[in-house]
């Protein structure tokens, strides 16, 4: 799938994970169940399995009908993904929340929300840009900069930016060199593109997303022959979306 929330999968065992400066975001929830919900829906988003993320978030503001970073997260994937109806409720709870009880980077995406409520389709750049300035050294704030970028304000550049940043504070990272691939893709810069796409098959071999992500590449590329047979792996490791795009590569094949 194109679009993943990229964050690494921490330890729900560890009552400082959320605080931790090289990794999340500091977030004002009190509610250790709402906090765990809200790493499991981080970890199933990184993996490529939105449902789970989106019930996950819906659980963590069950837990905590004031959890800003629940509702607020709800709001960017949903107008990330184009559907703005979807977000416009989950803008509204976030914004209902009182911002005097609110962090510096809660009040930052904040304010990203307030443009969104004026303009669902408006440019967040900007918030995301100070996000990452006053979080400097922490991957969520380039994450979710990255995030925007690529889907929001459709700046390919931008995100080409802060996931090479992101790899710089945690080098390795699958799902950054997957979204690293199609930012590249974007950009016309295809054997960039195809570096950054073997990379997430190298260190995340057990991942259907990889293949996936690889099948697409080869369609963009017109190599249908090898676009389907990664779509057919991914597909042999349970994405079913993954068994009908192999049909269209076969299907070019065929028309070409």
């Amino acid at each position: 799938m194109k679009y993943l929330m990229i964050l690494a999968a921490l330890c729900l065992g560890a009552p400082a994970f959320l605080t931790a400066q090289d990794s999340y975001l500091p977030v004002s929830t009190e509610s250790e169940l709402a906090k765990a919900a809200y790493v499991k829906a981080l970890q199933a988003a990184e993996h490529a399995d939105i449902p789970a993320f989106f019930e996950n978030l819906q659980a963590a503001v069950q837990a905590d009908a004031d959890f800003f970073m629940a509702h607020a997260y709800m709001a960017i994937a949903e107008t990330s993904f184009t559907e703005y109806e979807k977000a416009v409720p989950h803008i509204k709870s976030a914004l209902a929340i009182d911002a005097e009880g609110l962090n510096k980077g809660e009040r930052i995406i904040r304010q990203a929300l307030q443009t969104l409520e004026k303009d669902p389709k408006a440019d967040i750049a900007e918030s995301m840009a100070s996000l990452t300035e006053a979080y400097p050294q922490t991957a969520q704030a380039y994450e979710l900069a990255a995030v925007s970028a690529s889907w929001i304000s459709k700046d390919p550049q931008a995100a080409t930016k802060y996931n090479l940043r992101l790899l710089e504070l945690r080098p390795g990272h699958g799902g950054t060199y997957n979204a690293l691939g199609y930012s590249y893709m974007a950009l016309g810069q295809m054997d960039k593109a195809k570096a950054a796409f073997d990379k997430y098959l190298e260190v995340s071999p057990d991942e259907a997303n990889a293949y996936d992500s690889m099948g697409e590449y080869y369609m963009v590329a017109k190599d249908y022959a090898k676009s389907a047979e990664y779509y057919d792996k991914a597909a042999e490791m349970g994405m079913e979306l993954a068994e009908e795009r192999a049909e269209k590569a076969r299907a070019a094949i065929t028309k070409n």
